[in-house]
């Protein structure tokens, strides 16, 4: 039996589950098996191999390791399940990302069709709803359109905002060019969540009772932030207090992500993304109620997380 929750007033309890997480090497799946694991569900991590994996494995999950593209390896992996945790891993240097993330999206679904699985909770994104203009999140919003069209299966689809995990990418522009940029207007304020958040909600729905068929949760952090409030706040966390935010040319932007490892397709497929939102078209605003607002600030997350990172960062460079 899982532990007991409070739900308005009354104790309930779950029984323990059998629950398949993919993607369970990143952000978001380790600290959901984590989570699961410490409601004591029986939990399979799916990912490539990796230290990471046995790490999970050694804290009590039982690991697959394979391929995301191989749908008979899914298969095997959801096979069994009560619930699952669907998400496309993401590969920043693929050649042709949306290509890709049809690949393993057509592969996923096959896998839950064969499987049998019933239910599911789905990583989508904000933007999900939109059909042009919001670069690799396009992506997801086809998943999401895939899984609806599987009989016999209940999905629920989370769409958070922009994951504040997202500015560690600026650790070694701190360190080396004494600054933080991007082609996003500084003052353009846009909803922000930290991943460990997804991750309890994830954990919640996949224990909880029975999902809604086809529901969507969005995931938008305490309140809207701009990168100019984040360089702020990072400033002030590293005792860099006058750290600019200096806003770049779409082309400068994108010449420097293709620099620092990205495909030129997903460069171009950010540099639409990020024209869209500077125009707010796309991904700024959502539905914002008590459900959506998840508790970490900016500030918080930069203490936690950012600053320990670029600590680590400059003390092994």
């Amino acid at each position: 039996m899982a532990a007991a929750q409070p739900r308005a007033g009354l104790l309930i309890c779950y029984m323990a589950k059998k629950i398949t997480v993919l993607g369970a090497t990143g952000n978001i799946g380790t600290a959901l098996v984590h989570h699961l694991l410490g409601q004591g569900h029986q939990v399979t991590a799916v990912a490539r191999p990796s230290a990471r994996l046995d790490a999970l494995a050694q804290a009590g999950a039982t690991p697959k390791a394979g391929d995301a593209h191989d749908a008979s390896f899914l298969t095997e992996a959801l096979r069994g399940a009560d619930a699952a945790f669907l998400m496309i891993p993401p590969n920043v240097t693929a050649p042709d990302v949306l290509a890709h993330m049809q690949q393993v999206g057509e592969a996923t679904a096959q896998a839950v069709r064969a499987s049998g699985l019933k239910q599911a909770v789905h990583l989508s994104s904000i933007g999900a709803d939109l059909p042009a203009g919001t670069g690799p999140v396009l992506g997801v919003h086809y998943q999401e359109a895939r899984l609806n069209a599987i009989e016999g299966l209940t999905v629920a689809h989370l769409r958070p905002a922009y994951f504040m995990e997202n500015l560690l990418a600026n650790v070694g522009m701190v360190q080396h060019m004494g600054l933080i940029g991007s082609a996003m207007r500084p003052d353009l304020q846009f909803p922000m969540v930290a991943t460990k958040d997804i991750a309890a909600k994830a954990a919640e729905l996949l224990g909880g009772p029975a999902l809604a068929a086809r529901s969507v949760q969005y995931l938008l952090g305490p309140r809207n932030y701009s990168l100019q409030d984040a360089t702020t706040a990072i400033g002030q966390a590293i005792g860099r207090p006058e750290l600019p935010y200096v806003p770049f040319g779409y082309d400068d932007a994108k010449k420097g992500m293709v620099g620092a490892g990205l495909s030129e397709n997903m460069a171009s497929l950010y540099d639409e993304m990020t024209r869209n939102m500077n125009d707010e078209k796309v991904m700024v605003s959502a539905p914002r109620d008590a459900a959506s607002t998840t508790p970490t600030t900016l500030e918080e997350f930069v203490e936690t997380v950012f600053a320990p990172a670029f600590r680590a960062a400059t003390a092994g460079a």
